[in-house]
């Protein structure tokens, strides 16, 4: 049932069933082909296989053997369905459509390399069709994307998988699961068939999470799974499928085969709604826009419960490919799209549905929407690049506006059909149903865990001339969240490390005070986007102060022929005082500057003015005056000495104003570490019996 979407899908093929002679022969072959026009494969699959091993005509091999290969494929047993169309390749070389089966085949099995092999056959042969450069490049990411780490951990929950398919699971009340399955031991319908699969009908199955009681996302097992009801909700034929409101009270559900008159000759699948009342679900009930003419199904309704979005075939959605058909009266099909509608609270109905558009939609099935209460939008789809049959996606939007969808990799994605997520709110967990090779028994139930994201950053701190690693040097380390700081000291071997936050930003520098390092530049990391474990390196190299040097200062200017400091100028000589508040011991030389404009002598004034004045700056940021030397360079040590100005004859071009201004500045010089503060001041003790005060305040002695 969960596959209502892959109805009829064969390719003409010779003559077709008229042309087919001979008596015995042409009733064999004839009753096969009316068999599986009827979708009865597995029935079908038997005939033909008669045929194939009992008749002397190479047309009616060559047919017989390539449509037993359709009707494993159709039935989803792929190992049996690879088999036969690898005969069907090696007996009629010219049929494209059996090589084409057969490279999906080999990427169901995971085959990848070999499916390529057979591509490239396939091209040789002359087959030029866009869905097989789809499988092909499926089948080159699949290698890459299995051996790619993630944090995906998968297990198949054996406790509720039977050898039939149990699939479609959906969470219910807070500790509840429902999923569909075909079982024939408990369903319904006892051990009736259902020709297409030669399995049970499906049906509605619920069991009970048993779950931690201190933490309740920890799920320790499963209670023995029971049909929903047995009356109401499951009926003869097949029931799966569903969802429900916020409230677990109301449920949304697939139903096929019933038709208008509720007897079991439809052939279409139907989307009902059924209300709880206390621990009765009401008759189910077709939702309007979904008739007997055309399929819905896979429903999902939103958070709110404004949207209901399904899958569907109906008028609207795109053409499937590949849809030729020798049976009689088949139209060309069109495929499963994913469809939305809402509900309008004023008129207490749905409207018309609206398809979700070209980017969601292919030209193959897109079936099974869930949508996370985030807004992102997961589904199966088989006509966009996968790894095999259905593939897992998700999309970000809302409406018919759409990113295009990102395939969600191994080992949630295999060679199979893995359909059906639903994924937990914080995105950690989930389900999913899958038929990948070495599982219980057909569509098996998988739950998803992902490993927890661990970062970490590390790094050495190095001398920036000599490179040795620094001990004891202090690593400062802020972030986005919280801006907490957090100051790190390097190790014996200079090195550090800390264990840090997902989806954050980091700021952090390194700087040695003890041994009068210059702060390292700020560096910066982040974990924003990082979806796998990672261990972030950040290294160092910082410098020692140089004594006798002129630091690079930027920003100590001067107006023309004025010694006052301008507010960048306070601004950077506050900073110095900071620094030199930090380095203790540091002795210092301001050096001012004039440009190359009014005499020397007069310029020598000048700078020894602004070197006065960037000195009373720090004085007055508490900076002992001791510890600064104010020197005024006039116009000898130019900045930008090339160029020609009114008093001095130079060879080269006339200084512009810019230039002029970057030989007004001031510059700082590191002298040495050799300052000793002095000594505080300490008070004289006062004498016992004696009341501090002026002096000459006491007063006589009273005999």
């Amino acid at each position: 049932m969960k596959r209502f979407y892959n109805t009829l899908f064969t390719f003409a093929l010779g003559a077709g069933i008229l042309l087919l002679t001979s008596g015995i022969q042409k009733a064999s072959i004839t009753e096969a082909d009316k068999m599986f026009c009827m979708k009865e494969y597995a029935a079908a699959g038997e005939v033909y296989k008669k045929v194939y091993s009992n008749t002397k005509s190479k047309e009616i091999k060559n047919r017989a053997c390539f449509y037993t290969a359709e009707c494993y494929r159709l039935s989803n047993d792929w190992a049996k369905a690879e088999s036969w169309y690898a005969k069907s390749v090696k007996s009629d070389p010219k049929n494209l459509e059996a090589q084409y089966r057969y490279i999906q085949c080999l990427k169901y099995s995971e085959k990848y390399v070999e499916a390529i092999t057979e591509f490239n056959n396939y091209k040789k042969m002359g087959g030029d069709d866009a869905h097989a450069e789809i499988e092909n490049q499926g089948s080159i990411n699949a290698q890459t994307w299995k051996n790619t780490k993630n944090r995906y951990r998968i297990e198949n929950v054996k406790s509720i998988n039977t050898k039939w398919n149990d699939y479609a699971p959906m969470w219910f009340k807070k500790d509840m699961l429902v999923y569909s399955s075909d079982r024939l031991e408990s369903g319904v319908r006892g051990k009736d068939k259902y020709e297409w699969f030669n399995n049970g009908f499906s049906d509605i199955y619920q069991l009970t999470l048993k779950l931690n009681k201190k933490d309740k996302s920890i799920i320790e097992g499963y209670s023995s799974s029971s049909l929903i009801d047995k009356k109401i909700i499951n009926g003869k034929w097949n029931d799966g499928v569903v969802c429900f409101d916020a409230k677990s009270t109301t449920m949304y559900f697939t139903k096929c085969n019933y038709g208008e008159k509720n007897d079991g000759k439809g052939s279409k699948c139907r989307i009902y709604v059924s209300k709880v009342s206390g621990t009765e679900w009401s008759v189910p009930e077709p939702l309007p826009f979904s008739t007997d003419t055309f399929n819905c199904g896979h429903p999902y309704l939103s958070k709110d419960g404004q949207t209901l979005y399904f899958s569907s075939d109906m008028p609207g959605s795109r053409a499937k490919a590949s849809s030729s058909s020798d049976c009689p009266d088949v139209q060309a099909e069109l495929s499963q799209d994913l469809w939305m509608v809402t509900y309008s609270k004023r008129g207490n109905k749905w409207g018309d549905p609206v398809n979700l558009g070209n980017v969601i939609n292919s030209d193959g099935d897109e079936v099974f929407p869930f949508q996370h209460e985030d807004g992102t939008l997961y589904f199966a789809s088989d006509g966009h690049v996968g790894m095999g049959g259905l593939d897992l996606f998700y999309a970000k939007g809302s409406g018919i506006d759409w990113s295009d969808p990102i395939n969600m990799k191994s080992p949630l994605n295999s060679g199979g059909d893995d359909f059906s997520v639903i994924v937990a709110k914080d995105k950690e967990s989930g389900y999913f149903s899958s038929n990948r090779l070495n599982g219980k028994g057909a569509d098996d139930i998988y739950r998803f865990t992902m490993d927890p994201l661990r970062f970490t950053l590390s790094g050495v701190v190095r001398n920036c001339k000599t490179g040795e690693t620094l001990t004891n040097a202090l690593v400062t380390i802020t972030n986005s969240s919280d801006t907490a700081k957090v100051i790190l000291k390097t190790d014996a071997v200079g090195s550090y490390k800390l264990t840090i936050r997902a989806n954050t930003d980091y700021e952090l520098f390194a700087t040695k005070d003890e041994d009068y390092f210059v702060p390292s530049k700020t560096m910066f990391q982040t974990t924003k986007g990082l979806t796998n474990s990672a261990d972030l390196v950040q290294n160092f190299e910082i410098c020692l102060l140089p004594i006798e040097e002129f630091i690079p200062v930027e920003g100590i200017y001067y107006g023309l022929d004025s010694a006052d400091l301008r507010p960048i100028s306070r601004d950077i000589l506050d900073s110095l005082a900071s620094t030199l508040k930090r380095f203790t011991k540091l002795r210092i030389e301001l050096g001012s500057h004039t440009d190359c404009r009014a005499d020397s002598i007069y310029n020598i004034q000048l700078s020894q003015r602004r070197a006065d004045s960037a000195v009373a700056r720090l004085i007055m940021n508490g900076i002992d005056s001791a510890r600064i030397i104010a020197v005024g360079y006039g116009e000898n040590a130019l900045a930008v000495p090339k160029c020609k100005c009114e008093l001095h004859d130079y060879d080269n071009k006339i200084c512009s104003e810019a230039e002029h201004q970057l030989n007004r500045r001031t510059t700082v010089r590191i002298l040495d570490f050799n300052y000793t503060p002095p000594k505080p001041k300490v008070a004289e003790p006062t004498r016992p019996g004696r009341r501090p005060g002026r002096p000459g305040s006491e007063r006589p002695n009273q005999r």
